[in-house]
């Protein structure tokens, strides 16, 4: 009965739910687990690095040269996007060399004194996994005096009691000269002022840490900010125990945690070599990108090996890929029209037709598709009444009617290529079927119900078409269900909620608005 609104029963309830709570379980877990954005239509900022090498070759003439030189490598944190080679005068191949990515230039150096690199650099700080404990190349020994050695041992003696980061603190504070109390002896504190004279003050902190067992990496790399730079900056990565803390090689002063770090070169070789050549500048030119949201979704699946990564549609081809933003789509635009059908009260000509023209929409545009719509079931309508005389049987009837549609495109279609038009020439993807029985139907409801209610069905299948076309045209929404597909899930559930609705519809109210005032 009219008037009874959502009334379930509970089968139908509990698989309701069910659609409904399955996508909201995979969604939390790509996002919590995953690392997967909850909004996947936000920008999406990357690093650009650009590195200039300027040379000269060698005397010898022709003789070949070959340059090395620290790229940046897919880490956790981070994964490079893209890496190419600018300069095309000399042969290029990529080395990896134990936790380095080596970038190796060789070849004629005739045809050309420099080289240019360029690579992309997206920033995952939500995919960080689990650090990787320090290998041998983390025990460098630090090459001193064996009194030397003895004295650093004794001055970090006194931390051993501490936890390893309060321990990493103490030292870092000590390298900078704040002992704390009680302070060591006089003697020693005025030998290591000396020993810190001959070294350095990195080659000094480098010594503290090893003498308190830390295992540490010297890197070579750069701060992340938009900057020229013609040196790399350098820090000391220390093993905690947990995770990798970084100083200032300088300064000994810890990193922040917000600071974010690009490593090119890992271990104590030099970030750019030349052999059959002198080097004259390098230079390292670091931007920020904004890149597609579909390209970063992209990108990042596709280097991973999660199962739900692997079975992501962003591992079909290319082609595929196009087809099923539109496609995934559909299911949305079907809701709507049930929507708009069972709630609001929208007449239209079936179901499928508001969908296959608004998909054939985006193809035409939406003021031509509406005006080819409108045409050629105006033109089909006048053909249909011109041949209702011959009294013809359902199928040839329909048939004759598909020939016309289809004979209409091809004028539309001659017609847009005489005068520049392309919706005309596309509109070989409208539904010419559907278009053949629209003509059919809009017929028999004006021989049953009158002109009127006839154009208001065709208007309203007019509008719900071009609402539903807005909706698959919106990308955010295209790539929020091509990452999340499940979400197909939640329309079924709602679609099972709508199809159990049996109350009054927007229209029924307005039109019996009268009746009800005179109650």
């Amino acid at each position: 009965m009219p008037g009874r609104g959502l009334q379930m029963k509970r089968p139908s309830l509990w698989l309701a739910l069910f659609l409904l709570l399955v996508p909201l379980f995979l969604i939390g877990y790509r996002v919590l687990r995953l690392g997967y954005p909850l909004l996947p239509t936000s920008q999406v900022k990357a690093w650009g690095l650009r590195m200039e090498i300027f040379f000269e070759p060698g005397q010898d003439h022709g003789k070949e040269i070959e340059i090395k030189a620290g790229l940046p490598a897919s880490r956790s944190g981070q994964t490079v996007i893209e890496q190419r080679d600018l300069s095309g005068s000399l042969q290029f191949h990529l080395m990896p060399e134990g936790l380095n990515q080596l970038g190796l230039w060789s070849g004629d150096p005739e045809s050309g004194r420099s080289l240019s690199y360029r690579a992309t650099i997206l920033l995952n700080p939500k995919q960080l996994g689990k650090p990787k404990p320090p290998g041998p190349e983390s025990f460098p020994a630090v090459t001193v005096d064996p009194s030397e050695a003895d004295l650093a041992r004794r001055l970090v003696a006194r931390y051993g009691p501490l936890k390893p980061p309060e321990r990493l603190e103490a030292i870092t504070s000590a390298g900078r000269g704040i002992w704390g109390d009680p302070r060591p002896h006089e003697d020693d504190l005025k030998a290591w002022s000396t020993l810190r004279e001959k070294y350095g003050s990195e080659k000094a902190l480098l010594l503290l840490l090893r003498s308190a067992d830390f295992p540490i990496r010297r890197v070579q790399g750069f701060v992340l900010s938009e900057s020229v730079a013609t040196q790399p900056d350098r820090w000391i990565s220390v093993w905690t125990g947990e995770k990798w803390e970084h100083l200032q090689a300088e300064t000994g002063e810890l990193y922040n945690e917000s600071v974010c770090l690009l490593p090119l070169m890992i271990g104590d070789s030099p970030l750019i070599s030349i052999s059959g050549g002198r080097l004259q500048e390098v230079r390292w030119n670091l931007n920020r990108e904004i890149l597609s949201q579909w390209r970063a979704h992209f990108e990042r699946i596709y280097r991973s090996n999660r199962f739900l990564d692997r079975w992501s549609l962003f591992s079909i081809p290319d082609q595929f890929q196009d087809v099923f933003r539109i496609l995934l789509l559909v299911p949305l635009g079907a809701l709507m029209i049930s929507v708009l059908r069972n709630i609001v009260g929208f007449p239209t000509f079936g179901i499928f037709m508001p969908v296959l023209m608004a998909l054939a929409f985006r193809s035409t545009g939406l003021s031509y598709g509406l005006g080819i719509f409108a045409g050629v079931v105006l033109v089909g309508y006048v053909l249909r009444r011109a041949i209702d005389r011959l009294r013809l049987l359902l199928v040839p009837r329909l048939s004759f009617l598909i020939t016309f549609v289809i004979l209409a495109f091809t004028v539309f279609a001659l017609i847009g290529s005489r005068f520049g038009v392309r919706a005309f020439m596309a509109v070989g993807l409208l539904p010419f079927v559907i278009l053949s029985m629209t003509i059919e139907r809009f017929f028999i409801l004006i021989e049953e119900s009158g002109a009127l209610e006839a154009l208001r069905t065709a208007a309203g299948s007019a509008a719900v078409a071009a609402i539903t076309y807005k909706i698959i045209q919106i990308d955010p929404l295209q790539l929020t269900f091509f990452v999340y597909p499940e979400l197909l899930l939640a329309i079924m559930g709602l679609l099972l909620l709508l199809g159990n609705y049996s109350g009054y519809r927007l229209s029924e109210i307005l039109r019996f608005k009268v009746l009800r005032e005179k109650t």
